[in-house]
């Protein structure tokens, strides 16, 4: 009984959160909206705990989906979409630091996963242009001189490097 009786103080709360709210707010499209909303809280707190006193199991989740897994998920691909932005990034800025321009760097990567999985290097050479910085124009040593500024990432350590000439 004690099921029913915490069920019934429920619905009288809420009745009566409703009618002070109505009391207090203003005549006009507010009151208007507020009513419908504390009518639909009532409407749920009559339901909702029926399944429980008739002992039978009821989950929300069927009806409503796992919304809150969705969100950590977006948010996650947002993270690793930042990392991998950012690491992009700090590579263009380290190869172009180091006398090479107009290279092109694409990360081959996994953001969905938890952590980001980062699987090979793409690096076109096609349209490179070496500057007084660099010193020759010989491109094996560009090639050499981008995988080492490759691997001096820590989160690229041991990523396959390929090139395109």
């Amino acid at each position: 009984m004690n099921v029913v009786s915490s069920w019934l103080l429920s619905i009288a709360g809420v009745v009566i959160l409703s009618v002070l709210a109505e009391f207090v707010l203003p005549e006009g499209q507010i009151n208007k909206y507020t009513k419908v909303i504390f009518s639909f809280v009532i409407l749920l707190v009559i339901i909702l705990p029926l399944p429980k006193i008739f002992g039978k199991e009821f989950d929300m989740s069927k009806f409503f989906g796992d919304s809150e897994n969705v969100l950590q998920k977006d948010y996650l691909e947002q993270i690793n979409l930042d990392k991998l932005t950012a690491l992009s990034e700090s590579l263009n800025k380290k190869v172009s630091e180091s006398g090479l321009n107009r290279v092109e760097i694409s990360i081959n990567a996994n953001i969905f996963s938890e952590n980001l999985e980062i699987y090979n290097i793409f690096v076109d050479l096609c349209d490179i242009e070496y500057t007084e910085k660099f010193g020759s124009k010989d491109i094996t040593k560009a090639k050499l001189k981008i995988k080492d500024i490759v691997d001096s990432f820590s989160a690229l350590k041991g990523v396959e490097v390929k090139f395109n000439e």
